[in-house]
């Protein structure tokens, strides 16, 4: 890797933290130039502006998570222990996520919504990237014979997606992994419901 590359890759990488905790509009030039110790010249030598190191941060952040999150159902061979794997990360990314801040998907999607438009698809890619290696997981425990036929794979995938992002939000706003339990518990009990005696 040149100077040039791993210069980016650094400032990538020190930057994730701080978008994910302190958001876009919160994160300033000021913070950024003292987290990577590189001046505003430097900074921008390296990315056209704000955004573009925003964007990367957040792919970063996000490769950081599915990297953790596949390391946790590879550790399982049957497709019901890697959905539970899935589940029960998501679990421990309440108090304990891969990078600091919590999801950042979540964190990303709220901006993006209404002012941040420029990286809705980022946002909206990744998001659908992950739903759809759930729903192609539990499409292969269906080939396999490890779930019934009838399990609707897309419509269930996205039951659990929703869910988990909608109880890592209340987490965040209660600090209690309350909703979160719940919300495991059930998506437990739909995938035994489809799974073969």
């Amino acid at each position: 890797m040149k100077k040039a590359e791993r210069t980016r890759q650094s400032i990538i990488e020190k930057t994730a933290v701080l978008f994910n905790t302190k958001g876009f509009e919160g994160t300033t030039l000021q913070d950024l130039t003292a987290c990577t110790g590189l001046t505003k010249g430097a900074l921008y030598g390296n990315f056209k502006d704000k955004e573009e190191i925003a964007t990367e941060a957040f792919r970063y952040a996000v490769l950081k998570s599915r990297q953790a999150l596949r390391d946790e159902m590879d550790k399982h061979t049957s497709i019901k222990k890697k959905v539970f794997a899935f589940l029960d990360f998501y679990a421990r990314f309440v108090f304990a996520s891969p990078i600091a801040g919590g999801c950042p998907i979540l964190n990303a999607a709220i901006e993006v919504d209404d002012y941040r438009t420029h990286m809705r698809k980022a946002v909206a890619k990744e998001a659908s990237e992950i739903l759809q290696s759930l729903t192609n997981l539990l499409e292969e425990g269906v080939a396999v014979g490890e779930f019934k036929k009838d399990l609707k794979c897309k419509e269930i995938a996205t039951i659990l997606f929703c869910n988990i992002e909608g109880a890592l939000m209340m987490a965040r706003l209660e600090r209690s992994d309350e909703a979160m339990k719940f919300v495991v518990q059930h998506g437990k009990n739909i995938i035994n419901q489809y799974t073969h005696k």
